[in-house]
C-alpha cells in the first residue's frame, strides 16, 4: 500500500470513526434526556397530586334534614381549595427555579416553565436539574411575572430534532391542525391557567420582551397588530376571538430550520382561570 492510500484509508478510518462517535453520542444525550423528562412527568403527577386534585364528594347525612315548611334550607356551599395536579413540592426539590407546568392538550408538549432570578440565557443551555446542554428547558425572561399576569408573557423553547421541548410546534403550519390544538393549560401551584391558541405565525427574530412593552397599552396594541398582519404563507391566523390589549396573552416561541432570521411563534388568550 503507497503511502498515499495508506493515508486516504487512515483517513477514512478516523472519519468512520467520529462519525460513529457522534451518533453514540447523540444517542446517549437524546436517551438521557427523554429519560429526564419522563422522571419529572413522572414527579409532576404524581399519583398523591393527583388524587388531591379530584373533589371528594361526601355521602349526604339525611338524619338531620328538616321538613317542616317553616324551615329555611341553606343552599350555600363553601368552596374547595383549588389543589393543582402538579406535584410543585417534588419539582422544587429538583429545581426552586421551576414555577409553573405547560401542557399542550392531545399533544406530547408537556413541561415545568423555569425562570432563573439574573440569567436570562441560563435555561437555553441548561435542564431543569440544571444539567449544562440541550435540550435546555423551557423557560421566561425575568421580565415576565411568574403569575402571568402580564398583557404577554414570553415562553422559550427548542426545536430539538427528537421531537422534545417546542419541536411539536411546527405541526400548527397546518391549519387543521391548529384548529385541533387550540387548548394550552398552564398550571400553578394556586390555578390553572385555560388559554385558546389564535394565531401560528413565522415571525421575525427580533427579542419580543424587549421590542414591545407590556407596560405600554400603544406596544402591547402593536404587538397584537404584528400578528394580526402577518402575511407570510406558513402563518394561520384564527378570528372567531376579539382578542384586545385587555387581554392576557402567552407566546410560545422557538426556531426554525434553515431559518436562522426568524421565529415560529403560536400565540394564545387566556379563556379561564380556574381557582
Amino acid at each position: 500500500m503507497t503511502n498515499k492510500r495508506k493515508a486516504l484509508f487512515l483517513s477514512g478510518v478516523f472519519l468512520m470513526a467520529l462519525g460513529l462517535g457522534y451518533l453514540t453520542y447523540w444517542g446517549v444525550t437524546s436517551w438521557r434526556t427523554k429519560r429526564e423528562a419522563e422522571e419529572l412527568q413522572s414527579l409532576a403527577f404524581s399519583e398523591t397530586a393527583t388524587m388531591e386534585s379530584t373533589p371528594q364528594t361526601s355521602a349526604t347525612d339525611t338524619s338531620d334534614t328538616v321538613t317542616t315548611s317553616e324551615s329555611v334550607t341553606d343552599t350555600t356551599e363553601e368552596k374547595e381549595s383549588y389543589v393543582s395536579p402538579i406535584d410543585f413540592e417534588a419539582l422544587w426539590a429538583v429545581n426552586t427555579d421551576i414555577y409553573a407546568w405547560l401542557k399542550i392538550d392531545d399533544t406530547d408538549i408537556s413541561y415545568p416553565i423555569l425562570q432563573h432570578p439574573s440569567d436570562d440565557s441560563y435555561y437555553l443551555n441548561h435542564t431543569p436539574e440544571r444539567r449544562s446542554g440541550f435540550p435546555g428547558s423551557i423557560f421566561t425572561y425575568a421580565c415576565n411575572a411568574k403569575d402571568f399576569s402580564d398583557f404577554n408573557t414570553v415562553i422559550y423553547g427548542h426545536r430539538m430534532d427528537n421531537g422534545q421541548m417546542f419541536s411539536n410546534l411546527k405541526f400548527y403550519r397546518d391549519e387543521a391542525y391548529l384548529k385541533e390544538h387550540r387548548t394550552i393549560r398552564v398550571y400553578l401551584p394556586d390555578r390553572e391557567l385555560v388559554y385558546t391558541v389564535f394565531a401560528a405565525v413565522v415571525y421575525d427574530d427580533r427579542l419580543i420582551t424587549s421590542y414591545f412593552d407590556n407596560a405600554d397599552p400603544y406596544s402591547c396594541r402593536a404587538y397584537l397588530e404584528s400578528i394580526y398582519q402577518n402575511r407570510n404563507l406558513n402563518s394561520h391566523i384564527l378570528k372567531d376571538l376579539e382578542v384586545t390589549v385587555e387581554d392576557r396573552l402567552i407566546t410560545l416561541s422557538t426556531c426554525i430550520k434553515w431559518e436562522k432570521q426568524n421565529r415560529y411563534l403560536v400565540v394564545a388568550v387566556l379563556t379561564n382561570e380556574i381557582t
